[in-house]
């Protein structure tokens, strides 16, 4: 069992309406800032309105981009223009975003000048560089935002760590983000004046939290340089002298943060909320000090790809009450939110089973993945919706909050975004010298998880760790490629025939 979110059925607008009803409410409010220069909500606007005007007819437009003003400007033209986006991190390898790209059957690619080289455009798609674009006259006529868009339309394909070696396209229709963004719009404290940071790239799902959720409230976007962004010390004092409100951070990043303040007894006076999602939330000593002297907030969430943000818990009030281990709460508006058995049945309270998502959030499937579709998306008989089923397990407290207990299968996640090991795995397996591999999940001192590589060498094959690092930087984003090599002859087996993961443990700690 658990529980349904609260019925929301008036109706939505959807998010690039949502922004420009801001922009009409506050035009001179500033909508975003980066290091060098500022845009208000006017401005914004003229700039949406003719990037969508020069798209019009696009059906689907990757975005290629690092994080800029063009990039958040960007996604809201395109689904002004009527059309969905697909997000393609600047930092993967070529040969992952080149797959994503024609996979997903763009028609349009968006990039500025200086990463037009790094893809390969395929036939059928057209380049379009945003620096020239958005420096351009607007349209005599800008198309009314969003013609013809429907809830039920498609809004973004977002990819995701796929099995089988290949990412797989999460589709996303418009009434799942809007449903969403309205949910935290009227949940946050977030409106004119407040700050929120922009952290996340576009293809982590949490950045439209970060962009959408910030303009439909009327608040400013703070842009990031990533030396900033990957560097603790650097980020807490940007949040402090940026006057940030607002955050949203894995838990990891931000114990880094948390610790980096505690040193330095420096706590942001500014900072109201921070949200975060993706890892285990641990509540220790120094997280319980960081917002007894914020007077922050902390929101927990959980959700999928496949959903986004399905559950929250808010944690307010004296840090010293909160629970070590937190709940991930109940579910959003319009959300309903089951722990069932294998027969999609939901088990008795306490009990633990598997955590199945229905409603309104719900992903229409993967794109071009039919198989794969029909396994994961079902119709839950008796309700008539939509629902996912996880792979993620879990149980529900005596007070109607949900616990979750980890992954069924073996997809993790690691700094924040999802890994399923199987893909490292098929990586690991195609290189040269490599007859077998196993790739494991371990933890440092700090309680960062990170990933460990069991290679089996092919006899007579030498296998050298950085030549195995190297191939798969090549092919593998850098949360994907496992950080400690152990090259065996052959894997070690339990008396049932299974690989015995407890042996591989001990020969990495051994090494």
């Amino acid at each position: 069992m658990t529980g349904h979110g609260r019925e929301n059925r008036t109706e939505q607008r959807l998010v690039h309406e949502m922004v420009a009803a801001q922009a009409q409410a506050h035009p001179d409010v500033i909508a975003l800032r980066w290091p060098g220069g500022e845009l208000t909500y006017r401005q914004v606007q003229a700039s949406i309105q003719r990037l969508a005007g020069h798209l019009a007819g696009t059906s689907r437009a990757a975005l290629f981009n690092d994080r800029s003003p063009e990039l958040a400007i960007a996604v809201l033209a395109v689904l002004a223009g009527g059309g969905s986006y697909v997000p393609l991190d600047d930092t993967y390898p070529r040969g992952r975003l080149d797959y994503m790209l024609a996979d997903s059957g763009a028609d349009r690619l968006l990039c500025r000048a200086h990463l037009a080289d790094l893809i390969t455009v395929p036939e059928g798609c057209r380049l379009e560089v945003l620096d020239s674009v958005l420096d351009g006259e607007a349209p005599a006529e800008p198309p009314r935002p969003g013609a013809g868009a429907r809830p039920e339309d498609l809004a973004y394909i977002s990819y995701t760590s796929g099995s089988t070696g290949r990412p797989k396209g999460v589709v996303m229709p418009h009434g799942a983000l809007a449903n969403l963004i309205s949910w935290q719009v009227e949940n946050s404290g977030s409106t004119v004046g407040w700050n929120t940071l922009q952290l996340w790239p576009l293809s982590v799902d949490v950045s439209f939290q970060e962009i959408f959720g910030t303009w439909a409230s009327g608040g400013t976007l703070v842009l990031v340089d990533e030396a900033t962004r990957s560097n603790p010390t650097k980020l807490l004092a940007y949040i402090d002298e940026q006057r940030i409100d607002r955050v949203f951070l894995p838990f990891v990043s931000l114990h880094q943060v948390i610790e980096a303040a505690v040193q330095q007894d420096r706590f942001p006076g500014s900072l109201k909320e921070v949200v975060t999602a993706g890892e285990q939330l641990q509540i220790g000593e120094s997280v319980r000090t960081f917002f007894s002297r914020t007077g922050a907030s902390l929101e927990n969430q959980y959700g999928t790809t496949e959903t986004h943000v399905i559950t929250a818990e808010k944690l307010t009030g004296d840090p010293a009450g909160w629970p070590v281990l937190p709940s991930i709460g109940r579910p959003i508006d319009n959300a309903v939110v089951k722990v069932v058995d294998a027969a999609m049945q939901p088990v008795k309270a306490g009990e633990v089973g598997e955590i199945c998502i229905g409603g309104i959030a719900v992903a229409d499937g993967y794109l071009n993945r039919p198989e794969l579709t029909a396994e994961r998306f079902r119709t839950w008989e008796g309700l008539g919706i939509p629902a996912y089923l996880t792979g993620d397990y879990g149980r529900v407290l005596p007070d109607g909050d949900l616990e979750f207990l980890g992954r069924r299968d073996t997809q993790v996640k690691i700094k924040g975004s999802r890994v399923e090991l199987g893909e490292v795995e098929s990586q690991l397996r195609d290189l040269p010298g490599v007859s077998d591999a196993l790739v494991t999940v371990h933890a440092t001192a700090t309680g960062e998880q990170f990933l460990a590589a069991h290679c089996v060498r092919v006899p007579g094959e030498r296998i050298e760790e950085e030549r195995l690092r190297a191939s798969l930087q090549g092919v593998l984003p850098g949360h994907m490629v496992p950080a400690r090599y152990v090259v065996v002859d052959a894997f070690p087996f339990t008396p049932t025939g299974k690989v015995d993961r407890a042996a591989l443990a001990q020969a990495l700690t051994g090494r």
